[in-house]
C-alpha cells in the first residue's frame, strides 16, 4: 500500500510539483527568499 495515505494531504507530490517548485525557486518571484527550505512532502515533514 503507498504510504501517501500517511501525508496530511493524502497524496503524494509529483513530478510536476517538484518542477513546478523548482522553476519557482530558480526565479525572480523567489528573490525575496533567504535562508528558507522549501517543503513539498505534503504534511510528512511537519515544519
Amino acid at each position: 500500500m503507498p504510504r501517501a495515505w500517511r501525508t496530511m494531504l493524502k497524496r503524494a507530490a509529483t513530478l510536476e510539483d517538484v518542477g513546478n517548485v523548482a522553476a519557482f525557486a530558480a526565479s525572480d518571484r523567489a528573490r525575496s527568499m533567504t535562508a528558507t527550505a522549501l517543503n513539498i512532502t505534503c504534511g510528512t515533514q511537519v515544519d
